[in-house]
């Protein structure tokens, strides 16, 4: 039985606004019916393309295979301008689908998650922000992919 009153509750609770984060959060309200929010450190979707803009970064991947397929409608309506794209075009189709499919009303930008701990009493997450939001969930889904943060080894007489 619950104790605490909990103003900011949701079903789900999405970190990051990149590739995964926004089909979570698609597929989670819209197909699942879930109230879901997502958190996201930057000031715009597009996880990694959102952050790496630095000259001649673009996929690795041929746009096709770098898009999403869930809708036909999504598909049909974008048109990427070349083979590899880069990380501009990349943002814009981002935000095209977040648009799209009306994404960004329930996203939270600019906010970083500094904790995340479960309640067992309650059975839910309390997610903390840097700015002291306490956002609370049934379900957390940690979306920040693996180029998120540097991941440097470490090793004796290693020097960077």
């Amino acid at each position: 039985m619950m104790t605490e009153q909990f103003t900011n509750l949701y079903d789900a609770l999405v970190i990051g606004a990149g590739f995964s984060g926004l089909y979570q959060l698609h597929r989670l309200r819209d197909d699942l019916g879930l109230k879901t929010a997502v958190i996201e450190k930057g000031a715009g979707v597009g996880g990694t393309w959102y952050w790496n803009r630095y000259p001649g970064a673009r996929c690795d991947s041929e746009s096709q295979g770098y898009a999403y397929f869930f809708s036909r409608q999504l598909h049909e309506n974008w048109q990427w301008s070349e083979r590899y794209p880069g990380h501009a075009e990349i943002r814009k189709y981002l935000n095209y689908v977040a648009d799209a499919l009306n994404l960004k009303k329930d996203i939270f930008f600019n906010k970083t998650v500094t904790n995340c701990s479960f309640s067992k009493d309650n059975e839910l997450w309390k997610i903390q922000t840097e700015s002291g939001d306490v956002i609370y969930s049934k379900w957390l889904i940690t979306a920040v992919g693996c180029l998120s943060a540097a991941n440097v080894p470490k090793f004796p007489a290693f020097l960077f």
